[in-house]
């Protein structure tokens, strides 16, 4: 009897742990029926991001593309009345549907944020500031800076009295070499001896030229801002190392060649009478360091007669009227070498800031401020800078100094482009400098954040 009554606990024993093996079996795969299914969902959420993140991103572009098609559509049909239809049409052009994407291309202007790309020549390039322009720039710069500045730009070893050059900076702890040649970036100031980040960039921490949620929130997040919905670029705002000199002219055709045309070609060009394109031809021949500038502060009588050597060959030259001057600055070069370096580009005197005109030590108080009244009524802007002598008080040699200083025309613009997916939210945002100085266009820089 004992015997049978312990086979009959073993069997009832058995089921139980079978039950058991059972149970455990089930909860296994439980775990791992969610551990799959967690899986899933996981990439399948990785999987929506980056569509989204695809979406954003080739909606950035589209907005990009926009742009450049604007630029180059209006560089080979300009309209040479209106100084601000491009800019215009650039704004019209800066937001966009996709199917499952927007874009939207926006820049701080002063005090607000508004549609379209930034023009880089509203502008002092860098590369061709001069010391007083430097000293003038707000947030101030301390002279030891800006000596630096202009030696990181120049092509020598010569240290300026309280600048920095090669023995500087290859005595720091992680040495590296200046430049010696134009800055590529506003950015690159950072590498100079004595230059403050902060002063550089003050709220744009990232350069992009837009305020940003981070940049006006205050002490929540870096960059440390002031939060009152403007921008504080520091020397960002005011200074560029894009804008390019030269391109097209208004007209929509290369610039002539002084140096490689006929009087028969500028004569048209520039509606002038034969003598009077001989005259300038034969001063820019004889003179290599002819400058467009001195049609402005001498006559073509003048000009002519510091060629001749006797007293009974002066000769009289019909003077050139205000419209051939303009023409003969706005289409002409005095010479146009293809491997020459670019040249830094120059203010523009529609876009530019008035702060930034009064800024200049070239320009005195009391004219900078005519030229700002004189914008202030002109709808269309200044389309030649020969317009310039409607400012009151300006004369001719001070237009000379202007024309080194002011264009009226950009060809350098920076597109700060935001794409955004539709379904989740999410941004990319995408810069890019483009350059209509040549025709295609150039990207110059393309970044993606």
């Amino acid at each position: 009897m004992p015997r049978a009554a312990g086979s009959t606990i073993g069997r009832s024993r058995r089921p139980a742990f079978a039950m058991l093996l059972v149970i455990a079996a089930v909860i296994i795969a439980s775990f791992g029926v969610v551990a799959i299914q967690s899986t899933s969902f996981g990439q399948a959420a990785a999987g929506r991001e980056v569509l989204a993140k695809v979406r954003a991103t080739w909606a950035a572009r589209a907005g990009i593309e926009t742009a450049i098609a604007r630029i180059e559509f209006e560089t080979e049909n300009p309209e040479s009345s209106d100084a601000f239809r491009l800019l215009d049409d650039l704004t019209a052009d800066a937001r966009g549907e996709l199917a499952s994407a927007t874009f939207l291309v926006q820049t701080s202007v002063g005090k607000s944020t508004a549609d379209g790309p930034a023009d880089a020549h509203a502008k002092l390039n860098i590369n061709a500031v001069t010391r007083d322009q430097l000293l003038a720039i707000e947030p101030f710069m301390s002279e030891d800076v800006a000596d630096s500045i202009l030696d990181w730009i120049d092509t020598d070893d010569d240290t300026r009295e309280l600048g920095a050059e090669l023995g500087y900076y290859q005595s720091m702890p992680y040495p590296y070499l200046p430049r010696n040649g134009a800055m590529r970036s506003i950015g690159e100031m950072e590498l100079v001896a004595g230059v403050d980040p902060e002063d550089v960039r003050g709220e744009d921490w990232n350069l992009n030229g837009v305020l940003d949620d981070s940049e006006d929130d205050g002490d929540a997040s870096w960059p440390p801002d002031d939060a009152d919905g403007v921008l504080d670029a520091g020397w960002s705002g005011v200074l560029t190392a894009v804008s390019v000199d030269g391109g097209a002219a208004p007209s929509g055709e290369p610039r002539l060649d002084l140096t490689a045309t006929t009087a028969a070609e500028l004569a048209t060009r520039i509606e002038a009478t034969s003598d009077q394109a001989q005259v300038v031809l034969d001063h820019v021949g004889a003179n290599a360091d002819a400058a467009l500038t001195d049609f402005i502060t001498s006559s073509l009588s003048q000009l002519a007669n510091r060629l001749i050597t006797q007293p009974d060959q002066r000769r009289r030259v019909q003077a050139l009227s205000d419209e051939q001057l303009g023409l003969l600055l706005d289409e002409t070069t005095p010479s146009a070498d293809p491997s020459a370096a670019a040249v830094p580009g120059k203010l523009n005197i529609n876009t530019c800031d008035a702060t930034t005109i009064e800024l200049l030590p070239d320009i005195d108080s009391t004219l900078a401020d005519s030229i700002i009244a004189e914008r202030s009524g002109r709808v269309e802007g200044f389309t030649s800078i020969i317009q310039l002598l409607d400012v009151p008080g300006m004369s001719r040699q001070q237009l000379a100094g202007m024309y080194e200083i002011f264009c009226v025309r950009s060809n350098v613009y920076v597109v700060n482009c935001k794409g955004r997916d539709a379904q989740t939210g999410l941004e990319v945002e995408m810069s890019a400098v483009i350059d209509r100085s040549a025709v295609p266009v150039v990207i110059r820089d393309l970044s993606i954040r």
